[in-house]
């Protein structure tokens, strides 16, 4: 199918080449059970001996095409801007094709963008029909895509129906980027993209490695599995038999059994004695979970070596950090080795090549006491006072010399102060953040720390009342959070409901808000924004980022490379024109895999 037909079909004319502005751009391809990309990853899908595209469309105001994209006149789009609603996979669907010949060698758009990534920036659904109702008005019907699962492109490529579909999905990617794209700054735009070529490009991996490391936790996991009651008649995994397990014992049925949740520790400790299988219940999902992890790096390992991977900007749709996708979160690596295995030195610098791995300090605290307004601390945080000694100095009344070396006890209580009651938390919160640092106090030492905290720093206290009485100033509207860098939360639809109610997703679930959660959003959303800064400086000077962690950036250099810790924390801890004061600190460290 020719473009010049379809578009007169439309009603449109053929592209004369002045005239070539935006496309969105979609392409179809076949997936089934198990053949997806939840399952494989993007790149491990498109490299499938399955592979097929039957489906490209171009859609734009001076023309479109819809059809097989060996059929497709790739001339006519040719250095033209491109939108794609999840650019990440058009474009791994895209390259595909090129090295399968179907598209010829040198086409390239001159400028590719998500319509995806703008859609959450401004706060709607990540979907494209959700971005299309909220954003445009419009109800896509999904419908059709759920139908074509397990069908073979040959038999769908001539379906009208189907044909119709996937050019209205570049259409409504166009009108997305066309009718709010002046919206989404151009810091912003290439940070999405940043975060798209990372992933593929990707990061080496110590093969060897991690095949000792399958070893090692596929014995720990079964030796585990062997002492739970109901192996080997049921899966060790089975919530079944762990219930009824639970039952028979007369211990009540936890609401969650993961290790990250303080509850299923306190649980764990408490019947643990009496019934053994409880540990090696969460000893079976520590080796499971870990285990999963490995095996997923290893297939989908590429030929070079190297694992590509996925990363969803603003994945925290009010603060704008960066979250994990595609099944392997790079955001979310154990952090302590298990057995000797530890997933994070399996990803290595390529041959010839080191890492620089380099986070900002204290960040967020450091943020709430410039919002706050607490001078005095960030005073004494810009003449160089570590900011746990610079608190324990305005808050909690000491006047030694280094609190470190001459009371870790007290340093480790500043600490937990500093972590953990800068956004409201009650004491029972704050007992299991303490407990999880190694500092146990009773709940009445929790409840005195909590108070003495509050009644020692007022500003930070009055900042939770002030984000909560604005936001409840606009009940019945939107409120809009302003922050230091001039990017707005938006807070929809706030309502009065046992407490101020509110959703930062346009349509999404409403959630409870109150001063100190608003005031941790403030917060976490400015520290980013600082962050982002930073690394812009880093991709400025010419500097590879293979990705980022929270707060933290890792880069690969070559080994002679004359970049060094420094340059990087450099470039990373300089402060913002929109934060002026702001004492912002950096540390790195060079290695050959990636480490904490």
């Amino acid at each position: 199918m020719s473009l010049g037909l379809l578009a007169g079909a439309n009603g449109g004319s053929r592209i004369q080449p002045a005239q070539r502005r935006v496309y969105g751009f979609d392409t179809e391809t076949y997936y089934s059970k198990g053949y997806d990309i939840r399952s494989l990853g993007v790149d491990a899908y498109v490299a499938d001996p399955r592979f097929d595209c039957y489906l490209a469309s171009f859609w734009g105001p001076h023309g479109n095409f819809v059809g097989h994209p060996s059929e497709c006149p790739w001339e006519e789009f040719n250095d033209c801007v491109w939108i794609s609603h999840n650019a990440r996979f058009d474009r791994a669907v895209f390259f595909r094709m090129k090295e399968l010949g179907i598209v010829p060698a040198h086409i390239m758009p001159r400028e590719w963008h998500d319509s995806a990534a703008l859609a959450v920036y401004l706060q709607a659904p990540r979907n494209l029909a959700g971005a299309a109702e909220k954003l445009l008005g419009e109800k896509p019907n999904k419908a059709i895509r759920d139908a074509m699962k397990g069908i073979q492109g040959g038999l769908l490529c001539h379906d009208k129906a189907v044909l119709d579909y996937a050019l209205d999905d570049a259409r409504l990617a166009c009108e997305l980027w066309i009718s709010h794209c002046d919206k989404w700054p151009k810091k912003e735009r290439l940070l999405s993209q940043l975060t798209i070529e990372q992933g593929e490009y990707g990061v080496h991996l110590d093969q060897k490695r991690i095949r000792e490391g399958i070893e090692t936790l596929t014995q720990v996991r079964d030796d585990e599995a062997t002492n739970l009651p109901w192996f080997p008649r049921l899966k060790p995994s089975s919530p079944k038999a762990f219930a009824e397990a639970c039952q028979q014992a007369r211990i009540p049925i936890p609401n969650s059994t993961s290790e990250d949740d303080p509850q299923t520790q306190e649980w764990i400790e408490r019947y643990g004695e009496r019934y053994p299988w409880l540990k090696h219940m969460s000893e079976w999902r520590k080796a499971n979970r870990m285990l999963k992890v490995l095996e997923t790096m290893q297939s989908r390992c590429r030929r070079d070596g190297s694992l590509p991977f996925g990363l969803k900007y603003f994945g925290a749709i009010a603060t704008g950090r960066w979250a994990g996708d595609a099944g392997l979160n790079f955001q979310n690596f154990n952090r302590e080795a298990y057995y000797g295995v530890d997933p994070r030195k399996c990803l290595v610098a390529r041959p010839g090549h080191k890492l620089i791995i380099a986070d900002l300090s204290q960040i967020e605290p450091r943020v709430l006491a410039w919002i706050a307004g607490d001078r005095e601390l960030f005073d004494k945080i810009r003449n160089g006072l570590p900011i746990y000694q610079a608190h324990a100095e305005t808050s909690m009344n000491w006047k030694g010399g280094d609190l470190k070396k001459e009371n870790s006890n007290l340093y480790l209580l500043a600490k937990c102060r500093v972590i953990g009651l800068g956004y409201g938390a009650g004491c029972k919160t704050f007992q299991s953040l303490a407990r999880g640092y190694g500092l146990e106090m009773s709940i009445g030492e929790a409840k005195r720390t909590v108070d003495d905290f509050r009644k020692a720093n007022p500003r930070i206290v009055s900042l939770w009342q002030a984000v909560e009485d604005s936001m409840r100033y606009h009940i019945g509207s939107t409120f809009f959070m302003y922050l230091p860098s001039l990017r707005s939360i938006r807070y929809f639809d706030v309502q009065e409901e046992e407490g101020l109610t509110a959703t930062t997703e346009r349509g999404g679930r409403r959630l409870h808000w109150y001063g100190g959660k608003l005031t941790e959003n403030l917060v976490q959303a400015t520290a980013r924004d600082v962050f982002a800064e930073g690394l812009l400086r880093i991709h400025k000077a010419g500097i590879r980022i293979l990705w980022t962690v929270h707060d933290e950036v890792i880069c690969e250099v070559p080994e002679n490379s004359d970049i060094t810790v420094e340059t990087v924390t450099d470039l990373l801890a300089q402060t913002p024109d929109w934060i002026p004061g702001l004492p912002v600190a950096a540390e790195g460290i060079e290695t050959s895999c990636y480490t904490k």
